[in-house]
């Protein structure tokens, strides 16, 4: 279980952040792509013997915007390997103050928590931020989210898990090419750690390095996860529908 809600952890952040893309020259929300009302795109995951374990597809179905911010409620389809529903569910994703604001709460698959039907699963934490404009060097916001499982009966704690993502640098513009087509994209790395406790006791963390390549006026278009310096898993754009 735990070795799954990381994998799921790590995809969904990566789908989050391809689904705001931002613009180097526009400095308000008008021209992101996946801000548009019924904007749609799909991510294809593979793990590290290139072998599909499964695709997300995402659709706006609506736009609220004001003077100080844009808003969009994206809904999404999570297949498996086989091609079959898993599950469904919709979040809303921020453009605000010069970045992109994602909440954590969109980057939760329903069905990794089919352990914990029957118990109260709270989520709280940062909003991992993407600013408007990327330059080489720069160094982007930590971010820290806390998942706490409680028995709905007595309210007692039964799992806390920890993510903290850190470190994260922007490199440099790299020539990638993907289903969705060929791009020009930053390097973002950073590290992710997960730390669990169940029933009072302290599990060992789970640490991983990601590659993130982001285009601009796009998004991410692939992303890597890393254990030890070896590749386990990968996400990449497979279609735009514009």
């Amino acid at each position: 279980m735990k070795n799954k809600i990381f994998s799921f952890l790590f995809v969904f952040i990566v789908a989050t952040i391809v689904s705001v893309p931002v613009r180097v020259l526009a400095q308000d929300c008008s021209g992101y792509y996946m801000l548009h009302n019924n904007a749609e795109y799909e991510l294809a995951n593979y793990d590290k013997k290139d072998k599909l374990t499964g695709r997300v597809q995402y659709k706006v179905t609506s736009v609220n915007s004001s003077p100080t911010k844009t808003e969009a409620t994206l809904h999404s389809k999570v297949f498996d390997e086989k091609g079959e529903l898993a599950t469904e569910s919709d979040y809303t994703v921020t453009c605000q103050n010069g970045s992109i604001l994602v909440d954590i709460r969109s980057m939760m698959d329903p069905e990794m928590f089919a352990a914990y039907q029957n118990m109260d699963v709270k989520m709280h934490g940062d909003h991992l931020n993407y600013p408007l404009m990327l330059t080489t060097g720069q160094k982007l916001d930590d971010g820290t989210f806390t998942i706490d499982v409680l028995d709905k009966q007595s309210g007692q704690a039964l799992t806390s898990i920890v993510m903290n993502i850190t470190e994260r640098t922007v490199g440099d513009k790299e020539s990638i090419h993907v289903p969705a087509g060929a791009y020009s994209a930053f390097k973002i790395n950073q590290d992710m750690e997960m730390q669990t406790r169940a029933m009072g006791m302290n599990m060992p963390a789970t640490r991983l390095q990601t590659v993130e390549y982001f285009v601009p006026g796009v998004g991410m278009v692939r992303s890597e996860a890393y254990k030890n310096g070896k590749l386990q898993s990968y996400t990449v754009l497979n279609k735009i529908v514009k």
